[in-house]
């Protein structure tokens, strides 16, 4: 269900082989299901009550065909994730629509949904770069099915009809983003691309058809999408972040509110908040009081965008809180970035302070924190090394105060810092063993020809540098070569998608 606000009002309701069984066919939705759809349940693929993770690829080669993409899903466990459990997803995989070609960068974004409401999380990736219809960079987007034996067989989530008015270079599938916004225990899931966004709601049907869905022509092209449940009442609210503008390159921030109306097209438009700005966010409750909040982040500073408007030095975030009314249209964002008080290193030209977020609860006293990539900071003399600041939640609101930074420097992480690694490209804060504390995930890309991804344990203290490992491409057989030297791996994680 939809409800109408306007402009001043406040925002209220807002390899085939590896691949195990096929889940059996999706239950019936007379009763909702909603255990997949809850934070606890909305990575867990094969429902045994851990989640999971997928890291995207998106230049990895498959076969011999250059730049296909692939994704890898990695189970959770009571000791976390790693490569004895694993699933390995490509364009090539039994079930998986579409099959690999050069440089279609399958696993550029990946995001997780029960979108077929059978108490299994499933699997969606984004496949930017691949033609379709005779249009190159269409763009598409696949959904793999979880079930009791992990992800099998799949189906495209096809664009509504309309889509892009015969363009080329859309990129559907830029970002995925899903939240139940009508409380039915089906998701609602959204496709970011630069030429509309499209909206879904479920349940979806095993050949990939939803409910329902439409255009949002109104807005044009988009960078990115953020959903969740700002005003406590159990239905989450989406937030449309169109990226740069021509008259704004640090990117308007609008409300949904509601579909087209046909012949009306000013019914349900989207609410602009004047006062924020962002090209990508996230929702958690970073203050404690039981509503989300929307954080937000601006990496691109004057420096790489070449506009006076664009980001302050090195990037930024931004913070809006939610309440009971939600998020205000007048309300005023808290920015942090590297200059702040408390937030280690120093706001430098490109540290892209922002390229990438997260929202979850690090040290498990049941206030949300925020993992913050900084893919282009330099680590001494050696640019775009990376680094990503783990900012913590508190009562009072995201302080600066006691934030902590990591990179391939500090004592305890695997490896050694090496320019243009670009650690933080990808982040990712999930509790993946039911300790209450979620583990800190930081994707290194550009590590040698296949890229990694750094995992360190939560602990009461936060993410805990002892002991972290790092998980790279070529476990899973993964490395870069011909024209795509590097493949990528940890360029996205769930809800983040590639930003270098």
């Amino acid at each position: 269900m939809h409800r109408s606000i306007t402009a001043a009002a406040v925002l209220t309701a807002l390899a085939a082989a590896t691949l195990i069984p096929a889940a059996p066919a999706a239950g019936a939705v007379g009763a909702p299901y909603k255990g997949a759809n809850t934070a606890s349940g909305q990575d867990d693929f094969n429902g045994d009550g851990y989640r999971d993770v997928a890291v995207g690829a998106p230049s990895a080669p498959v076969g011999t065909v250059d730049g296909a993409g692939a994704v890898v899903v990695l189970y959770g466990s009571a000791s976390s994730v790693g490569p004895a459990r694993h699933a390995y997803v490509t364009q090539a995989t039994a079930g998986v629509p579409g099959a690999p070609e050069v440089n279609d960068a399958f696993g550029s974004s990946v995001a997780s949904a029960d979108l077929d409401r059978d108490g299994y999380a499933d699997l969606i990736v984004g496949t930017p770069r691949e033609d379709a219809g005779g249009l190159e960079a269409r763009g598409m987007v696949s959904v793999v099915w979880g079930g009791p034996g992990g992800l099998s067989g799949g189906a495209s989530i096809v664009p509504p009809a309309g889509y892009g008015e015969g363009r080329e270079y859309c990129n559907f599938g830029l970002e995925v983003a899903s939240g139940d916004m009508d409380g039915d225990g089906a998701p609602e899931l959204t496709v970011a691309s630069l030429c509309e966004a499209a909206s879904y709601s479920g349940p979806f049907a095993r050949a990939g058809k939803p409910a329902s869905q439409y255009l949002e022509k109104r807005l044009g092209g988009m960078r990115g999408v953020a959903m969740g449940d700002v005003d406590g009442d159990g239905r989450a609210e989406r937030f449309w972040l169109l990226g740069p503008t021509g008259g704004d390159y640090r990117g308007p921030v609008r409300v949904d509110n509601g579909p087209p109306v046909q012949g009306d097209p000013l019914a349900n438009a989207p609410v602009q908040l004047p006062s924020a700005d962002g090209h990508r966010g996230r929702i958690g409750d970073v203050n404690g009081d039981g509503f989300g909040d929307l954080v937000t982040g601006i990496a691109e500073d004057e420096s790489m965008a070449g506009s006076p408007d664009a980001a302050r030095l090195g990037g930024e975030i931004q913070v809006l809180y939610g309440g009971p009314a939600g998020i205000t249209a007048d309300q005023h964002p808290t920015v942090i970035h590297q200059d702040s008080p408390g937030v280690p290193g120093a706001a430098e030209r490109g540290d892209l302070f922002g390229a990438s977020l997260s929202v979850g609860d690090a040290d498990g006293d049941g206030i949300a924190d925020v993992l913050v990539g900084v893919p282009g900071e330099a680590i001494g003399k050696l640019d775009r090394a990376g680094a990503a600041v783990l900012l913590r939640g508190a009562k009072g609101g995201l302080p600066g105060a006691g934030s902590v930074a990591y990179n391939q420097s500090t004592a305890g992480i695997p490896g050694a810092a090496e320019a243009d690694d670009a650690f933080g490209s990808a982040v990712h804060l999930a509790d993946l063993t039911k300790d209450g504390r979620a583990e800190a995930l930081a994707g290194v890309p550009a590590e040698n020809s296949d890229g990694c991804v750094w995992t360190a344990r939560g602990s009461a203290s936060g993410p805990v540098t002892s002991g972290s490992v790092n998980h790279c491409g070529k476990s899973f057989g993964i490395t870069g070569r011909y024209d795509n030297p590097q493949a990528h791996f940890g360029a996205a994680l769930l809800g983040v998608h590639r930003t270098y």
